[in-house]
């Protein structure tokens, strides 16, 4: 390393200087290298995975230590993610992390990137630049042991505004320091990074976006459960008690019926927000015990046959024999029977046919519910299972919760559920439960 009184050199490069040296400096592999960058960092979009691959992207092509830090909403840059070369000096790593870089030092390089949009690159490292760099003592003498021998500070820019600094650094262990090329090749990676960075913060903002908007939905719903419960046995006392089952009164009943039906919508939606906000969660809960298939077949039927007889709608069976119970939470399942076959009834034409099927597949009992319907387009196959989305089948009704629910219960089992259909064929909803496993 220099000695203190050698001046260490530095220089800004701007923001166009990278591309001209690029043309001419960075051939061969380093292309290949800048096409692998590309490949890397669309990878993910998810945003510690993003700044964990930007710099093990860097280390050790372009750096033996590098770090990536990011502008907060104060202005202060914060470390996402350093690493080095050497796995040895991780802990170091890690205890340079609790230093943040100083923007409001004047001559502090990582500053002056971020305020010029320029590349600033020191390339001899000695003591007095990082005396003047050090917060303290004790920050000194963890650069000290890090060593560098030179430095690339990188603003990180997209969309017109500054993300945050990437900060490449050579350093005694490899005994090399940075040249133009270097410097060029680590522009290029840099417009790349920030893209990719921009990108995973936006996906992260649209995260949490949806999260909350999950949240208050839970919130919403469940604070609606009294009110509607209070609604409910209101109009049950006044069907029951105040209000005669007589000609004179049949007006009045009429409407106190229509209330009581909307109050029974209205529980069923709450369940389903409920429902589909714990799915999302991770938090729905299912007891799994032992049951017989041909028993929750038969329960299914129960709750579909007051459904299909207004329509004159054939429900019928089809039983593998020999089929294992079941390990299944009862009244989860028929509540995916009750979606599933809902949707048919709903679909499906007068005296038109839905039939409930059960097979082996390895270790999985496998339902099938068939319908007669209109089926749908192979367009819509792969969103049938999407939160909120309805398909363009002429019947519509509802929020689009039930297929999305149904698929959150069965794979809370342990099962996959699918589609298959095509217009004026009808469709197949098929579900797998694991076969329980029965102690002798």
């Amino acid at each position: 390393m220099a000695n203190d009184t050698q001046a260490p050199r530095q220089w800004t490069v701007p923001a166009s200087t990278g591309a001209v040296l690029g043309r001419g400096a960075i051939r061969g592999a380093r292309w290949r290298f800048l096409a692998e960058a590309s490949t890397v960092l669309e990878r993910s979009l998810e945003y510690k995975e993003t700044l964990t691959n930007v710099v093990r992207l860097v280390v050790p092509a372009l750096a033996d230590y590098a770090g990536i830090a990011l502008l907060d909403g104060e202005g202060s840059l914060t470390w996402g993610y350093s690493a080095h070369c050497d796995a040895a000096k991780e802990p170091l790593v890690g205890r340079l992390q609790a230093y943040q870089p100083q923007l409001t030092v004047a001559d502090n390089p990582a500053a002056k990137a971020l305020r010029s949009g320029e590349t600033q690159v020191v390339e001899v490292v000695d003591d007095a630049f990082l005396r003047a760099f050090a917060d303290d003592a004790t920050h000194l003498g963890l650069i000290r042991q890090l060593a560098p021998t030179s430095i690339i500070f990188l603003p990180l820019a997209a969309r017109d505004r500054v993300l945050g600094s990437l900060v490449l650094a050579t350093t005694r262990d490899s005994d090399r320091r940075y040249t133009d090329r270097d410097v060029a090749i680590a522009n290029e990676v840099a417009r790349r990074v920030a893209l990719a960075v921009d990108r995973a913060l936006l996906f992260r903002a649209a995260e949490e976006a949806a999260r909350s908007r999950e949240q208050l939905v839970a919130v919403v719903s469940h604070d609606l459960k009294n009110p509607v419960a209070t609604i409910d046995m209101a109009v049950s006392f006044l069907l029951e008690e105040l209000v005669p089952n007589d000609a004179a009164h049949e007006h009045e009943r009429e409407q106190l019926h229509a209330i009581h039906r909307s109050t029974k919508r209205m529980y069923r939606l709450i369940h389903d927000l409920l429902d589909a906000a714990a799915i999302e969660a991770g938090h729905l809960r299912v007891a799994q015990s032992p049951l017989a298939a041909d028993v929750l077949v038969a329960d299914a039927l129960e709750l579909l046959a007051p459904l299909a007889a207004p329509k004159r709608i054939a429900l019928v069976t089809k039983m593998a024999p020999a089929l294992p119970p079941v390990a299944a939470d009862r009244e989860r399942v028929l509540q995916v029977f009750s979606n599933l076959g809902g949707n048919a009834v709903k679909f499906t034409p007068n005296d038109g046919r839905i039939e409930i099927h059960t097979l082996l597949r390895d270790a999985m009992v496998a339902f099938e519910v068939r319908d007669t319907g209109p089926g749908m387009a192979s367009d819509e196959l792969p969103h049938v299972f999407d939160r909120y989305w309805q398909g363009t089948r002429t019947a519509r009704g509802g929020v689009g919760l039930g297929l999305a629910i149904a698929k959150g219960i069965v794979e809370a089992h342990g099962g996959a559920i699918s589609v298959t259909s095509e217009p004026g064929q009808g469709s197949c909803f098929a579900f797998t439960l694991p076969a329980a496993t029965i102690a002798n």
